[in-house]
């Protein structure tokens, strides 16, 4: 893919990672840390949904895309399942005797559960669109598409404070529903031809059942991943409270930002890949992308922490610990993106049931770790229980790919991983008697230079002919 194609990708990520560091701390002193923690539970309820209902048919569809000619009705076969499961599933818990509101957000409230509803199908629409956008390579299309929800957010947040409506949480959900919906009808406009035509195709029922053989076991996988990301969210709300929960979300959110370049990678890499594999890849290629992707993870590990103490002083006072949680919730996005690369012998193979160990694995790491450690320990026993959890799922996931596909050099790797989680684990523990944290992520940063001095080098001097040719 060529570099303007790969900037049109990376537009959008990078504008949202920028205007959500703008939205947070603006959130964060306008509305109550219980509010935010509130939010956060909204969000977390919504990538859920997308999780399970999508029946990670969406993966299906970004596999299958090289291999169908009718591309609509790959689209539309996608869709279809979860959107039944979907509207079933809503029906049943609204029969239900029981506030949903209430469980969630500890607030009875008819409209709290509506907003949620609509926020729910509007996610679950948007993932398979911004797929779409996504594998017909529309890089200025989709990235639009990521701007769009935050750029929504900031405007009616705005128009909030500068009306001085009530600064609730009801008010927070209003205005976080109206941006999802703004942006599905972006979504619409954007692929309406492709969404008028999947509406007319036929069912191809062989097609389904390969799809869904496929992906039904990534929907375990999706559902273990997704509880391994927002679980600590769930143990926080019950075991320490909403404001303890606020200031790690907020830490969470933020470490967020650092999901742009998985998320770019990611819209480029699975493409690119499967294009390799029916072109027939060389291990040797694959083994260039992991390296450049460890030197890549260790400058903004490193960086994070040197820089952490920077935050404290643009949020409230309540917020102060986020300085030394922020680094141990960036791994998250770290080792996810650095198993996209070394795992990939999961998606070439087609066998995945190994993503699905991975993520069950890791999350039932995760829920014993943060039952133990949270009543202690509070949000830095939730962050210590992360860091581990990821660290376990990269493993699998790697030494999966090894086994089934090519077995990979990775030592470097594991030896690089242990270091960051030891310096990130005494940054937990420690806090601020910890005073030599700064010099310690520069040496580490410095033995990645040297172990990976070749790379470096040369892509130091790629860098520095590409800066020539645009000037």
């Amino acid at each position: 893919m060529k570099l303007r194609k790969i900037a049109h990708f990376a537009i959008g990520p990078i504008a949202a990672a920028g205007l959500g560091l703008i939205t947070l701390p603006f959130v964060a002193w306008f509305f109550p840390i219980e509010d935010v923690g509130r939010l956060t539970m909204m969000q977390v309820v919504l990538s859920l949904s997308v999780s399970l209902f999508s029946l990670a048919m969406h993966q299906a569809y970004v596999r299958e895309y090289h291999e169908e000619n009718d591309k609509n009705a790959l689209l539309k076969l996608s869709m279809l399942p979860g959107l039944v499961l979907l509207t079933v599933t809503t029906i049943l818990i609204l029969s239900l005797p029981y506030s949903v509101s209430m469980l969630l957000f500890g607030i009875d409230s008819k409209l709290l559960t509506f907003l949620l509803i609509l926020g729910v199908y509007a996610s679950f629409i948007i993932n398979f669109l911004s797929h779409l956008l996504r594998m017909e390579e529309r890089g200025l299309a989709f990235s639009a598409t990521k701007i769009a929800p935050k750029l929504f957010f900031i405007l009616l947040i705005t128009l909030v404070m500068l009306l001085n409506f009530e600064a609730s949480f009801n008010t927070l959900m209003v205005m976080n529903t109206l941006a999802i919906l703004f942006s599905l009808i972006v979504f619409i406009l954007i692929t309406k031809s492709s969404y008028k035509i999947l509406l007319r195709n036929k069912i191809d029922t062989a097609l389904l059942k390969k799809m869904l053989f496929f992906s039904l076991p990534l929907v375990v996988g999706g559902v273990a991943y997704w509880g391994l990301t927002t679980m600590d969210r769930f143990f926080l709300r019950s075991l320490s409270g909403f404001e303890e929960l606020g200031v790690y979300s907020l830490a969470v959110s933020l470490a967020g930002a650092v999901s742009v370049i998985s998320t770019v990678f990611s819209n480029l890499w699975h493409p690119t890949l499967y294009k390799w594999v029916k072109q027939g890849v060389e291990p040797d290629k694959i083994q260039l992308v992991i390296e450049y992707m460890t030197i890549a993870v260790a400058i903004i590990w490193s960086s994070t922490g040197i820089l952490s103490f920077i935050l404290p002083l643009l949020l409230p006072e309540g917020y102060k610990s986020i300085e030394y949680l922020i680094v141990a919730c960036v791994s998250m996005p770290l080792f996810y993106i650095l198993s996209q690369t070394t795992g990939v012998g999961i998606g070439v193979t087609r066998k995945s049931l190994f993503s699905m160990l991975a993520s069950v694995l890791a999350f039932i790491v995760n829920a014993i770790l943060n039952y133990y450690l949270i009543p202690g320990y509070g949000a830095s026993g939730a962050a210590f229980a992360t860091v581990i959890s990821f660290f376990i799922f990269f493993i699998i996931r790697t030494e999966a790919s090894c086994i089934i596909w090519y077995s990979l050099p990775r030592v470097k790797i594991y030896f690089i991983l242990i270091i960051y989680i030891l310096i990130t684990t005494l940054n937990l523990l420690l806090k601020d008697a910890f005073i030599y944290s700064s010099i310690l992520w520069l040496v580490t940063l410095c033995i990645v230079f040297l172990i990976y001095k070749k790379n470096v080098v040369t892509g130091a001097i790629f860098i520095k002919r590409y800066i020539k040719g645009v000037s």
